[in-house]
């Protein structure tokens, strides 16, 4: 029943290799030129199996679900959401994660993509209508003028590629960091203070950005959350974690941006 999904909704799927549509031959996608792509019964289908290792592995992700799932980012979805469509039918996620944005802002009819396979067996994990895909943002294996939203939260962004999928009266809703974020972490570090201007710039050059939206927050931590916290985030990822004394991180900031913008 997880393969199934992909083939109830094949007709918004196409080929990340040559862009031709799918059709369903035996438990398989297969577009016109053979290119074949298999669901897997754990409810996801990989798009990318050329794609090489990386930095952001299971052990990341599963330390990011918990702070996610801990509270530490409900003012933030809540903003999301209020920005959402109400009648919004596709929604794509593009850098999806571990999928607990996904699963808390889905549409009709949501897809969730990321290049980690890590990152998409735990968002697949217990089932579920959305369509999860490990693939690339460059060769997103969706149809044109297909998406109502695209969500691109804390990831990299192919404005090409979503231009391409976006309907005409779509929305794009970004997040990024802002100066203050996770700025203890920063200061544990020894790192410089973070400008997002240059994201801004390039988006707006790209899409019409309609509104910009500064969220910020501090919270207290438990010696367990700030290890999660150092773990889950690419700041450290030049750094010796375990040479970091998590004791010292009693408390962390998130201060963000969200840029909603149209094609």
């Amino acid at each position: 029943m997880s393969a199934d999904k992909f083939f109830q909704k094949i007709a918004l799927l196409r080929c990340p290799v040559c862009g031709a549509a799918f059709s369903q031959c035996g438990a398989s996608l297969r577009c016109k030129s053979g290119h074949t792509f298999d669901p897997s019964g754990k409810g996801y289908v990989h798009f990318a199996p050329n794609a090489g290792p990386s930095r952001y592995d299971a052990a990341l992700f599963e330390a990011r679900r918990r702070i996610l799932t801990a509270g530490f980012y409900d003012t933030v979805k809540e903003a999301i959401r209020k920005a959402f469509p109400k009648d919004a039918n596709v929604v794509f996620d593009a850098g999806c994660g571990d999928g607990s944005f996904t699963k808390a802002l889905q549409g009709k009819t949501t897809v969730g993509l990321d290049l980690s396979k890590d990152a998409i067996r735990l968002a697949a994990r217990g089932g579920g209508p959305v369509l999860w895909m490990v693939g690339d943002l460059t060769r997103i294996p969706l149809q044109n003028d297909s998406v109502d939203v695209i969500l691109n939260l804390f990831s990299p962004a192919h404005y090409a590629e979503f231009s391409r999928v976006l309907k005409k009266d779509g929305l794009l809703l970004k997040l990024v960091p802002q100066s203050g974020y996770l700025r203890e972490i920063r200061a544990l570090a020894g790192l410089g203070v973070y400008s997002n201007d240059a994201v801004v710039s390039h988006l707006a050059e790209q899409f019409r950005l309609r509104d910009r939206i500064r969220l910020t927050r501090t919270f207290p931590l438990t010696e367990a959350q700030a290890r999660d916290f150092l773990v889950m985030t690419p700041l450290t990822f030049g750094v010796a974690v375990e040479s970091l004394d998590a004791s010292r991180l009693t408390e962390i900031t998130i201060d963000v941006e969200l840029l909603i913008a149209k094609v």
